[in-house]
């Protein structure tokens, strides 16, 4: 009877556990004036639940795990985030910055932006630029109905098809700019447009695998040559160069983060010395007869001792591995490389000779801590540069983000000087998958609904 008793016990200890509710309260109040606000939206990214503060700028809010990501809006100021990373039962106050503060550095407010599909049962679950159109793949009733829609850039649809396959996953585009539609079953069917019929015809299927394979190792083409490009030294550096008819392989560039690979080995070595496993490791390996780049290598030193806990394996992955090295084809037959290892811009010739070179900084910058003890900033006064760099494949400008608070700015690069222009905020929290072509960015963002359905947006930058 004791033992029933205690499993019982436990048991129901387990269901409270899983069950448990989290309450949370906070205050809201304006960064310049500390008044406080009323009406702010607040709710639980990711879910339905959320709430708003009252005359005193208050709320509560309950929601079921930790960690859990709140975002703060209201008409006048800027839309904020904050993670709860831990309940610790007492009431928060939060500094929110007005809206016109932060136009002194970007304004928003003048820049037109529009929905693209507004087919208010439909979400889109993915898009590709397609020249001047845009396939969306759009489903409803959880991927049980989807369909492919072709717009122009105005929004006007052009056709409308049925899938090839169903479940949907996503869609594609190749280094050539061919579309694919992915199903879930990992099968590929190449899009076309008919233009005489208006409608969207599909080739005979191929597996994922098997398009990827021969596809992704290509990043675009000039002339006869298709470029390639790898990562080299366990992704500390990268390779690239091209195929062409008659020649066949050839390496144009090899770039290695000579300082992060040594860092790493100082890292390994403290663990070999730590663990007692003191000896040499071959780490390079042999550059082969084709001119390839030398191999670096750690993966002995992780197998062989266990030198590296769960959590600083994570850290070291972040730190060294989540590397990028752009290179993109800017027309004229000329290459940018972005070589943040040496801090510059790199104007190529198509056979890799550098015509120009221009230094670099905004990939260091960096968000500054803005957190006290007794309130939390919520806005910041830096942006964090957001890894990514991308080409308008129209007019051949180069791109890049920052991020702040779940908004991202739009900059362009200037390839002349290295410098970035002011940029443009994109309007909406969180956007997904930025593209951009013709001085238009186009993304998606969740619409403020109780369905969360996501939408397609233009934006001018």
């Amino acid at each position: 009877m004791r033992l029933t008793y205690l499993t019982f016990f436990f048991f129901t200890i387990q269901i409270i556990a899983f069950s448990q509710t989290y309450l949370f309260k906070g205050n809201i109040v304006d960064e310049l004036t500390l008044r406080p606000i009323q009406d702010v939206n607040i709710k639980v990214y990711g879910t339905t639940k959320g709430t708003s503060t009252d005359k005193a700028g208050s709320f509560t809010l309950t929601f079921n795990k930790i960690p859990a990501e709140l975002v703060f809006t209201c008409i006048g100021y800027e839309t904020a985030t904050f993670e709860i990373t831990k309940n610790s039962g007492k009431t928060i106050e939060f500094l929110l910055r007005p809206k016109s503060y932060m136009l002194q550095e970007v304004d928003i407010s003048s820049k037109k932006y529009s929905f693209l599909f507004k087919d208010k049962d439909y979400s889109v679950l993915d898009y590709e630029l397609m020249d001047d159109k845009i396939l969306l793949l759009v489903f409803r009733y959880q991927l049980k109905q989807s369909e492919l829609v072709l717009l122009n850039r105005s929004g006007d649809t052009l056709a409308i098809s049925t899938l090839p396959e169903l479940p949907p996953a996503s869609l594609y585009k190749d280094f050539l700019a061919n579309l694919h539609y992915f199903s879930k079953a990992d099968n590929s069917y190449q899009c076309i447009y008919n233009e005489q019929n208006t409608r969207i015809e599909f080739f005979p299927k191929t597996t994922v695998d098997s398009l990827q394979s021969f596809v992704q190792r290509f990043i675009f083409k000039i002339d006869e040559r298709l470029y390639f490009q790898e990562k080299i030294a366990s992704g500390y550096g990268t390779a690239f160069g091209f195929y062409e008819k008659g020649t066949g392989k050839k390496y144009i560039r090899h770039v290695l983060n000579e300082k992060k690979i040594m860092e790493q080995w100082d890292d390994q070595n403290f663990y070999q010395k730590w663990n007692g496993n003191i000896g040499e490791e071959n780490y390079f390996s042999k550059p082969s007869e084709n001119n390839e780049p030398a191999e670096f290598n750690f993966s002995k030193g992780f197998q062989s001792s266990k030198r590296f806990e769960e959590n600083e394996t994570r850290a070291h992955q972040f730190e060294f591995y989540k590397m990028i090295y752009p290179v993109l084809n800017i027309g004229n037959d000329e290459i940018a490389f972005f070589n943040f290892v040496c801090d510059t811009i790199e104007v190529l010739t198509k056979d890799g000779n550098i015509l120009q070179s221009y230094p670099i900084i905004f990939h260091k910058k960096n968000i500054s801590t803005a957190d006290s003890t007794n309130s939390i900033k919520l806005s910041n006064s830096d942006w964090r540069w957001g890894s990514t760099v991308t080409i308008d494949d129209y007019s051949h400008e180069v791109y890049t983000t920052f991020l702040k608070n779940g908004m991202v700015k739009v900059q362009r690069v200037d390839l002349k000087t290295g410098r970035l222009n002011n940029g443009t905020v994109l309007p909406f929290p969180f956007p997904e998958k930025i593209e951009i072509y013709k001085g238009d960015a186009y993304f998606l963002v969740k619409s403020d609904g109780v369905d969360d359905k996501w939408k397609l947006v233009k934006c001018k930058i």
